[in-house]
């Protein structure tokens, strides 16, 4: 049952006063966390620096878990000759207790035993800082109790058998050591923060005193500050959570201005899930202006005033998420996303000095990347891509000389030094080797957070390393699972230096005592505390037993004291709570029935404007409407047909991509997507008419060797793009695209042999067309020559396509007739423009020609509604070259318009959002 404290009380200010005295050697001073011993040491340093001491005796302040821990380290390397047990780690405890479950024939029937086994490992430590060894089978045990009453039965037949000692079971061995061994004790004990001692702890400190330690409480310094009632207690009420938030932001900053030597406390009881949230506002009412603005501005340097107390998970930092990517890398592969990240992270050797070169290098694997890929096809992009850079570039030399070197040495070591089978041990010496491999943690300097952090991740690898003790060999692949598992429930927090705002949990808080205090977020929803009973101990045991937050009643009267303490332990308390919740339909939310006695006020908060509002409220702006950009000379542009074909659907797509250069990337996918499809299509079309050469070829060629034809020509296109996707086309798929090739190569030949005679002029030529002072290379798909001499230009489509999209002065598809007009330039009559649309169950042509006849179905171009402004074909021919012209003069010229054809179909599949915002300047216009 709860323990409460009638051990020797002492105030703080005599407690104070023996911490400083001369013989502070014999005092031990013992927390319930690892935050309170530091803030403590803290303090007392603050307290020998403002005496003007240059140096004084570090007090012996820690948790009650190192304490205890302490003295078995002493008992270990004690020079008596009593056995010992090995003390297990929380890892290697909880990798045991996962083991017993996964093995156990409840557990076998579990989807996720790694939480079973961290829930059960908690259950386990309550029985044993409770003493609920002997009362659990008074109660009524349902399957899980029971289930967890034959998994501890196996975990204490483990620890027996190998002479181990689990930490939960750790003070009953001390206790005993204490008993057997002469082992150093402090003299006096000090306990400080407890709001409760569990009956193990009670019984450490009783025999302890009965050893002959004095043992005192120490009174929280606040319950001897003003009572509940006092005028600076306030209760607010905000909008919001987020407005919330940034009220005591503000607050705690003007708090701060007016006196720079005092501390602030935040406290959130939901700090888990709105930490990122928190760390913004206040980054954004303390910073970037705080070197300048606020007090302790040589202190501060580049820290921020405030430190949060909530750590994150270590896979969460940029450094660990990097050596944890490169074994997943090595294991089974990585998202395509996730592995460019890997490629342009700075903690890889020559991350710096090749930085610019490997964004570049992962944009262009962009368009030859799967979703998913492996280390060995990460090296073939990485060889492919860079063989091709120095192509189009003409330079011989390699682009990312380190990058290869590291991955391609990686991968060898992969093949050649990596076990299919091994210890712990010997896979955590492997992981250093992989990551020393890569460079890791890069070549620059790495800044306090990142070298802390990759010291935890160490010391992480170290543990990991440790479970050979419990564990027999494992698999590379299960020992990587492994390792991910220890570091996402791993909470790092980097130590900082003394901040003056301290922004807590709710536990993190208890025994703290602030100068001003705000805790915020008091609402019905998460105050007091929700209980937490655990799954694998009856509840009402739990609820007889008293153990805070694992019944109602115990949960509540645990929110009331941590509220009493609250109000107690600052000089200014305000609590606030907000009146709508943060989802979308923002329901109405009450305060907590625990904060509604105290009187709504509103405190003293000085209003700050964010630093980028004074930017703009300085800045004298001139607006000036100007869309066209005069240029001092018509600068080259490559882009063929599209840059006409962009120009018309909106001048501002075309100006972006072809003067700024800003061009879309294809997202990784599987296989081959409808471009590069098209453009295999494309490539068999023009392989097969190189062969035919005409329609009466086509008309005669035996079936067996027009077969024969087809299946050469498709394996031939397919092997040309497999050499820039190699990774995309495997076997099974080769020949499921050949089949799909020759399938459609035969339905469109069907088509072919119902036109009159044709030979083929040309097919996929290059011509270099002038349109006023632009020009502008383009490729032919294909050229036909008719019997009667005319030639008729073809474009390949892999969809149909109307021929509206070839009319009006903004041509959808401007393509064919800007062959038309380049043609008809040089001399030789067309006879029309057709569109191929090669696609199942759409083959066929869309044409505009002069004559009918020319192709099976197509009219001719007086006899089309969409052509009845036209009487001849000259006029068609003539208004194509005017409305080309002016599409062309109004590039050259500048004009960059934010003028789609047709919004918001113009704008649907366009790339250029975030650049144009015309999204944004629409609701703008429609607000004005």
């Amino acid at each position: 049952m709860r323990k409460s404290l009638p051990l020797n009380q002492l105030s703080f200010h005599e407690f104070t006063r023996r911490l400083n005295s001369e013989n502070a050697a014999a005092v031990s001073v013992v927390t319930p966390n690892r935050r309170l011993a530091q803030v403590l040491k803290d303090s007392f340093s603050r307290e020998q620096s403002n005496r003007q001491n240059a140096v004084w005796r570090t007090p012996d302040i820690l948790p009650i878990t190192a304490f205890v821990e302490r003295i078995y380290q002493d008992a270990v390397y004690s020079i008596h000759s009593v056995e010992i047990p090995l003390l297990l780690t929380v890892i290697q405890a909880q990798a045991l207790w996962q083991t017993i479950i996964q093995t156990s024939e409840t557990g076998s029937e579990l989807l996720n035993t790694s939480q079973t086994a961290q829930s059960a490992y908690e259950a386990w430590q309550i029985v044993h800082a409770w003493r609920l060894t002997s009362d659990m089978h008074a109660y009524f045990l349902n399957d899980d109790c029971s289930a967890f009453q034959e998994w501890m039965e196996q975990y204490q037949s483990v620890l027996r058998e190998n002479q181990y000692i689990d930490p939960a079971c750790l003070v009953d061995l001390v206790v005993e050591l204490y008993t057997q061994i002469e082992l150093n004790r402090p003299d006096n004990l000090y306990c400080y923060g407890f709001e409760l001692l569990t009956p193990q702890q009670y019984f450490l400190l009783s025999e302890l005193q009965a050893l002959g330690t004095a043992v005192h409480c120490i009174i929280p310094p606040y319950l001897n500050h003003q009572k509940i009632g006092n005028a600076n207690i306030a209760r607010m009420s905000c909008r919001n959570t987020q407005e919330e938030i940034f009220q005591a932001a503000t607050w705690a900053r003007s708090r701060l201005e007016a006196d720079c030597s005092v501390s602030i406390g935040i406290v959130v009881p939901a700090l888990t899930n709105c930490r990122s949230t928190v760390q913004r506002i206040f980054q954004e009412v303390m910073q970037p202006d705080v070197l300048d603005a606020l007090p302790q501005a040589q202190s501060l340097q580049r820290n921020q005033p405030f430190n949060i107390s909530l750590g994150l998970p270590l896979t969460a930092y940029p450094v660990v998420d990097l050596a944890l990517s490169v074994l997943s890398l090595v294991q089974s592969g990585l998202p395509f996303d996730c592995a460019s990240n890997l490629l342009r992270s700075p903690f890889l050797m020559g991350g710096e000095s090749e930085m610019h070169q490997r964004a570049m290098l992962c944009m262009h694997m962009r368009q030859q990347a799967e979703p998913f890929v492996t280390l060995e096809q990460l090296v073939s992009l990485l060889h492919i891509v860079s063989r091709q850079s120095r192509q189009d570039t003409g330079n011989c030399q390699t682009q990312n000389p380190v990058l290869l070197e590291i991955f391609t040495t990686l991968l060898s070591f992969s093949k050649t030094d990596l076990p299919q089978k091994s210890h712990h041990a010997a896979y955590a010496k492997l992981f250093l080797q992989m990551l020393q491999i890569v460079g890791f943690p890069g070549e620059r300097t790495l800044d306090s957070t990142e070298y802390q952090t990759v010291i935890k991740w160490q010391e992480i690898v170290a543990d990991f390393a440790t479970l050979d003790y419990v564990l027999e060999s494992t698999s590379y692949a299960a020992a990587v699972e492994k390792l991910k598992a220890v570091a996402a429930n791993t909470l790092f927090q980097p130590q900082t230096p003394h901040t003056p705002i301290q922004i807590l949990g709710v536990m993190e808080a208890a025994g703290m005592v602030f100068d001003h205090l705000w805790v915020l977020g008091l609402s019905e929803d998460h105050w007091p505390m929700p209980s937490r009973p655990n799954p694998f101990l009856p509840y009402e045991l739990q609820k007889k037993a008293g153990i805070p937050m694992k019944s109602t009643d115990e949960a509540l009267n645990y929110s009331r004291q941590l509220q009493k303490n609250w109000l107690c332990g600052a000089k200014e308390v305000v609590l606030s709570h907000p009146k709508f919740s943060d989802v979308a339909d923002a329901q109405t939310i009450a305060p907590s029935s625990l904060i509604r006695g105290i009187p709504e006020r509103t405190t003293a908060v000085q209003h700050y404007k964010l630093h980028r509002d004074l930017i703009v409220d300085t800045a004298r702006v001139e607006r000036i409407i100007d869309h066209h950009v005069n240029l001092s000379k018509v600068p080259k542009v490559s882009g063929g047909t599209a840059v006409i074909k962009d120009y018309a659907a909106c001048p501002f797509r075309a100006w972006a991509r072809y003067r700024l250069r800003i061009m879309y990337k294809d997202k990784p996918h599987v296989g081959l997507n409808a471009r590069e499809r098209g453009l295999l299509v494309h490539r068999v079309l023009h392989l097969l008419w190189q062969e035919l050469k005409s329609k009466e070829t086509l008309d005669t060629v035996l079936q067996a060797d027009l077969e024969k034809i087809l299946c050469s020509i498709a394996n031939r296109a397919i092997e040309e793009i497999g050499q820039w996707r190699p990774c995309a086309l495997s076997e099974r798929f080769r020949a499921l695209e050949r089949q799909r090739l020759i399938h459609l190569m035969r339905e469109w030949l069907e088509i072919e042999k119902k036109r009159d005679s044709f030979s083929i002029a040309a097919t996929e030529k290059k011509y270099m067309l002038q349109l006023g002072d632009l020009a502008l290379q383009v490729r032919v798909d294909r050229v036909d020559r008719l019997a009667n001499g005319q030639f008729l230009i073809i474009d390949y489509k892999t969809r149909s396509y109307s021929i509206n999209s070839m009319l009006g002065e903004r041509l959808d598809e401007p393509q064919l007739p800007l062959y038309l007009v380049m043609a008809e330039s040089e001399g030789p009559t067309v006879a029309g423009v057709a569109f191929a649309a090669i696609s199942p169950g759409q083959m066929g042509f869309s044409a505009i020609v002069n004559e009918t006849g020319l192709l099976p179905g197509i009219k001719a171009f007086n006899e089309l509604t969409a052509c009845a402004q036209f009487s001849t074909w000259h006029g068609l021919t003539t208004k194509w070259r005017q409305d080309l012209t002016d599409l062309a003069n109004g590039f050259i010229n500048g004009d960059a318009r934010v003028l789609p054809k047709r919004y918001p179909l113009t704008c649907q599949y366009c790339d250029l959002h975030a650049l144009c915002r015309i999204h944004e300047r629409l609701k703008n216009s429609n607000e004005e």
